[in-house]
């Protein structure tokens, strides 16, 4: 008896599932938008050595100076430029080998003098700072492209001592992937009225949406060129939108 009305009752569910169910057409919709990169971050690395920190402290602070204006000629606002990243290192002189006693005692007259470690009865080694390397890092960002062939050749003349990859993205991604969105719903409409008449059938209302997909372009990095006579040039970057659409069927 018990198995009978468990079994009319998983009947009574199944059916009522069945009868909630509402027949529909899902589709998914899809969108990009092509972009033009408008932001973009140069960085480059002033470097010097030499045997008195402060002379090259202040040959590292003059080479910047000018590369600083110049970025400044060239149309770039002060603000947007970041020379604040300075580093200094002391460079030693490397060890000696280090030489048992009784290898030393072989190698050196009995008159020259030798002096010894107390515990391990080595040679003492002895290092000394012998000079000083001074860097500047140097951040840009900047809105045209063409400011930075000029650039280039200006900081190849200037001697910089490396210039990094240059940084592109996107400002304000968010505006058009609202645009891709809006036509990704609009390709799921389509794409479902023509499986509709396909069908020979009518769709409704919409019963759901769904946004399944985003993709924008991320910051990404374009090589520098050693040579002369720069002429750079940027791609469209594509922002895609994605959508899941369910549409009522009208009987």
């Amino acid at each position: 008896m018990f198995k009978i009305i468990a079994l009319l009752v998983l009947l009574s569910v199944s059916m009522n599932c069945l009868a909630n169910q509402v027949e529909g057409i899902e589709v998914k919709g899809k969108s990009s938008v092509m972009v033009a990169p408008d932001t973009y971050t140069l960085t480059i690395n002033i470097k010097e050595r030499g045997k008195s920190a402060s002379k090259i402290k202040a040959l590292v602070d003059d080479k910047s100076t000018r590369i600083v204006k110049m970025f400044v000629k060239h149309g770039i606002k002060q603000q947007d430029i970041n020379s604040a990243n300075v580093r200094m290192f002391p460079l030693y002189e490397k060890p000696s080998i280090n030489l048992e006693n009784s290898e030393l005692q072989t190698k050196f007259n009995k008159h020259e003098k030798i002096t010894f470690s107390n515990q391990k009865n080595k040679r003492k080694q002895k290092t000394s700072v012998i000079r000083f390397e001074v860097s500047r890092t140097i951040t840009v960002t900047f809105k045209k492209i063409s400011i930075y062939d000029y650039v280039l050749d200006d900081l190849v003349k200037l001697g910089v001592s490396q210039i990094s990859p240059l940084e592109i993205s996107i400002s304000d991604q968010e505006k058009y992937y609202e645009q891709a969105l809006m036509q990704a719903i609009e390709n799921a409409e389509n794409k479902a009225l023509k499986i509709a008449q396909k069908a020979n059938v009518e769709i409704g209302k919409l019963k759901s949406l769904t946004e399944s997909g985003y993709h924008s372009p991320s910051v990404y990095r374009m090589a520098s060129d050693a040579g002369g006579g720069f002429n750079s040039q940027v791609v469209n970057k594509a922002i895609t939108a994605q959508v899941i659409a369910i549409y009522n069927i009208v009987h």
